[in-house]
């Protein structure tokens, strides 16, 4: 694993701003702790975000003189968001530098990482994922609402055609990533966008567009015990595994109408 120095925390911001697409992203980790720092090739301007307690072991977790090193540097809470988040547009090479020396004394004060010590860069660069599901997002605000049939059936007629973002794991050939546990059974995740799944997982995760007609069946063959969908997002909900296997159910029909 590389080290954290300043050099090497240039180098990479350098190629940020100057490859990729509309939708760059660097996270630089050591231990539990992570920036994320994300931005446009050829725009100046960056967002960064620092990961604190909500997404920290109870033993890594900040103490309040750490969490203040964050606030003092102006780092703010974001609506809906977990973490602490600023905006900077370093013009020149020099507010370039005085942003990496900034983001190093982070590191250090507020969470005991020191230059030279090992740490992961994951450099992401490209444009935006494309996938929305709008309609999905309609209609699970409706049934949270109104919690009739109609509303339910409608939400699920929708998802029988719908895409989602679903967490991989990259060691179990891609099979949809175990997020928790119901008793005994998996629990896997989807999402409808790019921004409720970085929501989830603010360092973002492996993942892949899966249609529900493909997920649904995979899911009730490995004996999944829900489907969540948006966790920890605006607008959500869960699957259980009898609804699973009714959708499921429903897909074979489409599959052979007589």
């Amino acid at each position: 694993m590389p080290a954290l120095t300043a050099d090497a925390l240039a180098s990479q911001i350098d190629q940020l701003r100057r490859q990729g697409g509309s939708d760059n992203r660097l996270v630089v980790a050591s231990r539990d702790y992570y920036l994320v720092i994300a931005g446009q090739r050829d725009q100046p301007g960056l967002h960064i975000e620092t990961v604190t307690n909500a997404n920290l072991t109870t033993a890594a977790a900040l103490t309040p003189g750490r969490l203040e090193q964050l606030k003092q540097r102006g780092f703010r809470e974001k609506q809906h968001h977990t973490n602490l988040h600023r905006k900077h547009s370093p013009a020149t090479d020099a507010e370039l530098r005085t942003l990496v020396d900034e983001l190093m004394t982070i590191f250090a004060k507020a969470y005991g990482v020191d230059a030279g010590d090992p740490a992961d860069f994951d450099l992401q660069l490209g444009d935006g994922e494309p996938l929305r599901n709008p309609e999905i997002v309609r209609l699970m605000r409706a049934l949270s609402l109104r919690r009739d049939w109609d509303a339910r059936r409608a939400l699920y007629s929708a998802l029988l055609g719908a895409t989602l973002l679903v967490p991989i794991d990259p060691d179990a050939a891609g099979d949809p990533l175990e997020v928790d546990r119901l008793g005994s059974f998996p629990v896997i995740a989807g999402f409808t966008d790019i921004d409720a799944l970085r929501m989830w997982q603010p360092r973002g995760a492996p993942y892949r567009a899966t249609p529900l007609a493909e997920l649904v069946p995979r899911a009730v063959t490995k004996r999944v015990g829900s489907l969540l969908i948006n966790p920890r997002g605006l607008v959500g909900g869960e699957l259980y595994v009898n609804e699973l296997e009714s959708l499921d159910g429903a897909l074979k029909r489409r599959a052979s109408p007589i």
